[in-house]
């Protein structure tokens, strides 16, 4: 296996007389502590101190991590005999992990190259995580869908015995409760963008005329970074999907060319794709087919090492508008919360009464709801009503108000941008907003101290209100992509029904068929929607058909 990843071009380190690393695309980097060797694999941005080797547990040295370095990396601890003692992920999740362990030896992985799933006994899926992924796509990021390998989740410590211990997560920097000011929003982004571009040379970045990219391309524009920039503007051939407007008026704002491609009505035959390559867990960054290898093809043809988004914003300043930021209010502030700003603003934003999100307020924030999926009519029965496992970030809330639990919620479920794609395979995808600095920051922060008492990312709006163009500053509309999709759905029906009624979840007995027949209709699309849900069941059904080809 060692020497079948050499000849692949794959970069081998020795690390000890029995273990050893192949990286692509990857550094790989050691430590002596006291309490043996850790070796960092990915990119890390060290803080202004460093790590403590007079530690001696295991546990403190992942929070020590934590603490002084963050990035995308996986850290993988040795005893001084050389013995595998833990693996951590880092909080961001960039990089997948998974472990196997077969008699004395262990595997540790990211990906899954010919070279190391031809080599290593397949034990097959797991369907029972499967079924739990289709009733809470959040799992995805942290479902055990191979039999034989075990994921290690984001923030945790996964352990010889096969245990994940957490180390870090949102739930954690949700109760430090910490205001920050605009200024410290703008330099944690600034800080965020800097570290993860500084050791690329050419980068695409992402302009679509909302808020959050734009945020993150000033913040870039505003840093040192002296390499080649594509910046890029796409947009389809419908009005909801056109946002050429703000994104020119962004690129002027910050002095750059800024280059638009059109995408017509041609590519949504494209849009879909059913074919998927072997890996840990379905990608949803392939969902968007077309706009996958359109980026995929700019990166291959500019040489573009990094793609620069702002994936993940909208969650992290919290653009949704809802009852529960009243109630975050009301649990701080008491009763007074209702004398302030933020219940009427929220019934403008809402367009429902004053009076009706007290109410609602004042009920969540007496009792928080746990977290539960939203039922999918198109699963049988018997999946749909079943428990689902909860992605480990949504459990033991207590003490967490319901705003804020809505936010875990939305990083958990944006971990999925990580998942590896055709544009991933030529260039690393950089989601600042989804960075261990800005989660931490953004978390802390109250969500009636985000929004300025419930208006859209009203915080990060006046952080970066100097760099970007009023227009888009004011701005509180949005893109809306739904019908783009539906119309990606429509366009691949005849494709979609072989796929699935006659594929391997039909024949697990997890969709009901009947249901997914009926909603593979152009006149069900139109009037009850749908298509995402159809998207999921196609993806995930793509991704079985590569393991049991």
């Amino acid at each position: 296996m060692k020497e079948a990843a050499r000849l692949r071009g794959w970069t081998i380190s020795d690390v000890g007389p029995s273990f050893w690393i192949a990286a692509e695309r990857a550094s790989v980097t050691s430590r002596t502590l006291d309490i043996g060797e850790v070796v960092l694999i990915g990119e890390t941005v060290a803080g202004s101190a460093t790590l403590d080797g007079r530690i001696d547990n295991i546990d403190d040295a992942c929070l020590d991590l934590t603490r002084k370095v963050w990035g995308r990396y996986v850290a993988v601890f040795l005893t001084r005999e050389g013995r595998l003692s833990g693996v951590f992920r880092d909080p961001s999740g960039a990089i997948d992990c998974v472990v196997s362990r077969r008699g004395s030896a262990w595997l540790i992985a990211s990906d899954t190259p010919d070279w190391l799933v031809d080599g290593h006994e397949h034990s097959g899926l797991s369907w029972g995580a499967v079924a739990n992924v289709l009733r809470d796509p959040i799992t995805l990021s942290t479902a055990d869908l191979l039999q034989g390998w075990k994921t290690v989740y984001p923030g945790a410590l996964h352990l010889p015995d096969g245990r994940n211990r957490t180390v870090w997560s949102p739930v954690q920097a949700a109760r430090r409760s910490t205001s920050i000011a605009t200024d410290d929003l703008r330099e944690t982004v600034d800080e965020a963008v800097a570290g993860l571009t500084r050791r690329r040379s050419s980068l695409l970045v992402e302009v679509s005329g909302g808020l959050d990219s734009a945020i993150m391309a000033a913040s870039l524009r505003a840093s040192v970074f002296e390499g080649q920039v594509l910046w890029l503007n796409t947009h389809g051939p419908y009005p909801e999907s056109d946002e050429r407007a703000y994104a020119t008026a962004v690129a002027d704002a910050l002095g750059v060319q800024l280059t638009i491609l059109s995408r017509s009505a041609r590519d949504l035959a494209n849009g879909l794709a059913l074919e998927h390559p072997r890996s840990f867990r379905p990608s949803l960054n392939r969902l968007d087919a077309a706009y996958d290898a359109l980026q995929a093809e700019l990166c291959e043809a500019y040489g573009v090492e990094g793609v620069l988004t702002g994936k993940g914003g909208d969650v992290a300043f919290l653009q949704t508008a809802t009852s529960s930021i009243l109630a975050d209010e009301l649990r701080d502030r008491g009763w007074a919360a209702l004398l302030g700003r933020t219940a009427p603003v929220l019934a403008r934003r809402m367009r429902r009464s004053a009076w009706r999100n007290m109410r609602v307020a004042i009920a969540s924030a007496r009792r928080p709801r746990e977290y539960s999926p939203s039922a999918n009519a198109l699963l049988h029965p018997d999946i749909r009503g079943a428990e689902s496992l909860p992605h480990p970030w949504l459990v033991d809330m207590d003490g967490v108000g319901p705003g804020k639990r809505q936010q875990i919620v939305g990083f958990a479920s944006n971990l999925g941008l990580h998942s590896p794609s055709r544009r991933s395979e030529r260039a690393e995808l950089l989601h600042p907003a989804l960075s261990q600095p800005v989660m931490e920051v953004v978390l802390a922060t109250p969500s009636y101290g985000l929004t300025r008492g419930g208006h859209d990312r009203l915080l990060a709006r006046e952080a970066f209100a100097d760099r970007l163009p009023q227009a888009l500053v004011h701005r509180r509309s949005k893109a809306e992509l739904g019908g783009y999709y539906g119309r990606v759905v429509a366009a691949n029906i005849d494709r979609l029904r072989p796929h699935l009624l006659e594929g391997h979840l039909a024949r697990q007995g997890l969709i009901d068929r009947d249901q997914v027949e009926a909603a593979l209709q152009v006149e069900h699309l139109i009037w009850q929607g749908g298509y995402l849900e159809l998207m999921m069941l196609a993806l995930v059904e793509s991704w079985t058909k590569a393991w049991l080809r």
